[in-house]
């Protein structure tokens, strides 16, 4: 099991090393505050683990930014910035079930480590080259193609790990604030991006980020190493990642979840990588006004893993992962309708508020319902997810060239909403998650 040693030693049936901890004396805030956070206060290991994704995710947001306002600075093209935006998807979409079946097969702490190190070294590698005046648009899509592949490393081996962290019944509350690191970074960076992009120009802030990886790096060492189940060494690598599919086409509820949250991506997904570009041509912002589009995402969705958070089983989780469909498009529908900055701060509050039905709850409830020696490799399928975004950036970057940024955006909104109805109509295994 991963964090083994833990594990072994633990009396408490929730798979934890520590001993239960009891909710503060400060009345309902006190309570409230300690159900939210539950995994990250009453677990150690988990905790060190979670402030490395914060730190990590605080880094890949602010780069993302900034790489998007960069290229589109040295390019002026819409659709050179939306390949190297989206550079890292298909490095992550080859990379990732490799990732999976590693991360079922080795230590799952010194992937995350080994990840979290090259992120570090390649913004410092950029910032260098912006000092040397040597930089060009490919050197930041090989960039992102290289992050890519980190990325399908480290996520399978770090949400695979965490349900022998916390135990099942932490289980949705440890990944709801997992999502909800994503989510105030989400908030904090791209906005603090911004900012500094204009203030210490973007060298600068390659070196901040370089070096919020790289501490990242140093709490992720404190927690113990992480052992995948012994079982899942057996195998090939190839009759590993075939398993691990032939598991998710036997699981119904692993599928149908994972069919959802796909086709929910592809739809979503491509116009919050475009946010950028669309803030710029549709309200004319600047770099610290479209910082604050992405922070409005990322504000809905610390209102959405919240809420997630407090979610336990009976709760009719399932309705609350197809609602999420509905918020979405109903958001991408005021974004394209109103061609206003504020109109647009509401639709993005509104996306990432969405996003996180889909992704947080959505991860939680897979990995319930997977047993312990497939969940990497099952979490490396859904992290293909990512990598399939270019069949939707790419033609969003393209209807956005030909049809103007509202139409491509309402297009979304319409499909969106459709794939909602159909949903709620024809997958009862998800209406009836609780």
């Amino acid at each position: 099991m991963a964090v083994q040693d833990s594990a072994e030693q633990s009396t408490n049936p929730s798979g934890s090393s520590q001993p239960p901890a009891r909710p503060p004396r400060f009345g309902v805030v006190g309570r409230s505050f300690f159900h939210t956070f539950e995994a990250v206060i009453t677990n150690r290991d988990f905790r060190m683990l979670w402030f490395g994704m914060v730190l990590s995710m605080g880094g890949f947001q602010m780069q993302m930014l900034v790489r998007t306002v960069l290229v589109y600075d040295l390019s002026d093209d819409r659709l050179i910035t939306g390949l190297v935006t989206l550079g890292f998807a298909p490095s992550l979409l080859l990379v990732s079930l490799y990732g999976g079946v590693l991360s079922d097969r080795m230590e799952r702490r010194l992937l995350i480590q080994v990840a979290q190190t090259v992120n570090g070294l390649l913004a410092g590698g950029v910032a260098l080259l912006i000092i040397t005046d040597n930089l060009a648009w490919g050197h930041l899509f090989a960039v992102s193609v290289i992050q890519g592949a980190m990325f399908a490393l480290q996520m399978p081996a770090r949400q695979a790990a965490i349900p022998s962290m916390v135990g099942k019944e932490n289980l949705a509350n440890a990944f709801a604030l997992n999502a909800m690191a994503m989510s105030l970074m989400s908030l904090i960076a791209p906005a603090l991006g911004g900012w500094l992009y204009g203030q210490i120009d973007p060298e600068g802030v390659y070196l901040v980020v370089a070096v919020t990886m790289l501490v990242s790096v140093v709490f992720t060492s404190m927690v113990p190493k992480m052992y995948p189940p012994v079982a899942a060494n057996a195998d090939s690598v190839v009759q590993n990642v075939v398993a691990g599919f032939r598991y998710i086409k036997n699981n119904k509820i692993v599928l149908n979840l994972m069919i959802y949250s796909v086709i929910v991506a592809l739809l979503s997904m491509p116009f919050r990588m475009m946010i950028p570009v669309y803030g710029k041509d549709i309200y004319g912002s600047d770099a610290a006004q479209v910082g604050i589009l992405l922070t409005a995402v990322g504000l809905g969705g610390v209102i959405g893993s919240i809420s997630v958070a407090n979610l336990r089983s009976g709760h009719r989780r399932g309705w609350f992962l197809l609602g999420g469909a509905i918020v979405s498009g109903a958001s991408l529908g005021l974004v394209a309708g109103l061609p206003v900055f504020v109109a647009g701060l509401i639709g993005m509050i509104g996306i990432g508020l969405g996003e996180q039905a889909r992704w947080a709850l959505g991860q939680s409830l897979i990995m319930e319902s997977t047993a312990d020696e497939y969940r990497a490799r099952v979490m490396s399928v859904l992290m293909m997810t990512f990598g399939l975004m270019p069949l939707g950036v790419y033609p969003m970057a393209l209807a956005m060239d030909y049809l103007g940024g509202q139409v491509a955006v309402g297009i979304s909104a319409v499909l969106m909403l459709i794939f909602a109805v159909v949903s709620i109509s024809f997958l009862p295994r998800l209406r009836n998650l609780r």
